[in-house]
């Protein structure tokens, strides 16, 4: 039914561990097979729930677009990624292209675009006798953008993987200017007369972060996920996978147990933010990560015997808190 030759299924294990690029970074490949992967993107773990696991199955039965929602920092993005990574290993960036979207951003973007000035100079050119070579062909001037790139390289076989990242920064028109590419994996340049077709649908995951509702044609047609924001358990498995490259980088071991006091004490101040109707923005996984930087660097840099966390304190709390209110609300006073 998904119209792939050689179907493999995603697991959500291909990326568990990371990447080998990113284990060849933690010293956990030898020196010799860590050489090969020094130029490459890391990719870091990245452990998705098993309904979310299943949610991309859907999307790939389907031959549909799989729209994920959440809070910044939630690793809707990183999911591109991870499919992309446990399809094709160490050759994923071949397979797979982002389009990251802007305010300003139309949907032609996405697809081609066509240099008019640079031909109009070229005719001008020849028109005036400065040079009597042929004129190139149209396609000289047509680039393809991502989505462009991704309904090129996609087979049957070997399907590529397409991010549309964050659609909801861009106007309400968008997602709908797209409708037709998305549903008939197809879209035509009038300038050159060509009419380009994907072989085989991508995989294509779209991220938002609720920041406008999107149009309900354009929902219909998407399988949807919601990420809710990581458990204790997944809070520290990233806060790990984080502070071990702290550690690694700069050879200084942070004391046993401070990593699970960094994350209750986040949790628990998640929780009672969410709690409290008048909390403007809630702290995501991103600014969990900064604020263990911020902490490091103060225990790294000897300001500290250890990193400054203690009962009832909420130190560095303008890395966490992003709002007059909010900072008045939970940041308790300096010790």
């Amino acid at each position: 039914m998904t119209g792939e030759t050689s179907y493999k299924k995603y697991t959500g294990e291909g990326l568990k561990s990371g990447s080998k690029a990113w284990r060849a970074r933690m010293g956990e490949l030898p020196e010799s097979e860590a050489a090969e992967f020094a130029s490459r993107r890391a990719l870091a773990p990245y452990r998705p729930s098993p309904k979310l696991v299943a949610a991309v199955e859907y999307a790939r039965i389907l031959r549909r677009p799989l729209l994920l929602r959440g809070a910044p920092g939630s690793g809707k993005t990183r999911l591109a990624e991870a499919v992309a990574y446990e399809l094709y290993a160490e050759d994923w960036e071949s397979h797979f292209f982002s389009w990251y979207i802007k305010s300003t951003t139309k949907a032609r973007e996405g697809l081609y675009e066509y240099d008019h000035l640079g031909r109009l100079r070229d005719i001008e050119a020849r028109r005036g006798g400065g040079d009597s070579a042929p004129m190139p062909p149209k396609t000289k001037y047509r680039t393809f953008g991502p989505m462009g790139e991704a309904f090129q390289s996609s087979t049957p076989g070997q399907p590529a993987v397409l991010l549309i990242d964050e659609i909801d920064k861009a106007d309400i028109d968008f997602p709908n200017d797209l409708l037709r590419e998305l549903e008939e994996q197809r879209f035509e340049i009038p300038d050159t007369k060509e009419s380009i077709k994907a072989a085989h649908p991508p995989i294509t995951i779209v991220t938002s972060n609720d920041e406008k509702e999107l149009p309900n044609a354009f929902l219909r047609r998407c399988v949807f996920f919601y990420i809710d924001f990581p458990g204790p358990e997944l809070l520290l498995e990233i806060a790990q996978v984080n502070a071990r490259r702290l550690e690694l980088e700069h050879q200084k071991p942070l004391p046993d147990g401070w990593l699970e006091k960094v994350v209750e004490q986040f949790q628990g101040l998640y929780q009672r933010m969410q709690a409290n109707p008048n909390t403007e923005k809630l702290p995501s996984t991103s600014e969990l990560l900064d604020w263990l930087r911020v902490l490091y660097y103060y225990f790294l840099t000897g300001q500290s015997a250890a990193p400054p966390l203690t009962d009832g304190e909420l130190p560095h709390a303008e890395v966490l808190l992003k709002s007059l209110s909010d900072l008045q609300s939970n940041r308790q006073p300096d010790a």
